[in-house]
């Protein structure tokens, strides 16, 4: 094995810098994170689908 191999892969003994609990607490900060952008999304099309098809019924009359 060379050097950029030994330089490429991971190392066994390398710790991670977050505890357990903190991983967790992360973990459900994400999903109400990627809730809330859902939810956020989701307004806002059907926001466009109602403000588009009034400006359709506005502009026909």
């Amino acid at each position: 094995m060379n050097d950029s191999d030994a330089a490429s892969a991971p190392q066994a003994d390398q710790l991670l810098p977050y505890t357990d609990v903190e991983i967790e607490s992360m973990t459900t900060e994400d999903a109400k994170a990627g809730k809330f952008l859902t939810t956020m999304l989701v307004c806002t099309f059907c926001y466009t689908i109602v403000v588009g098809g009034y400006v359709i019924y506005w502009s026909l009359n």
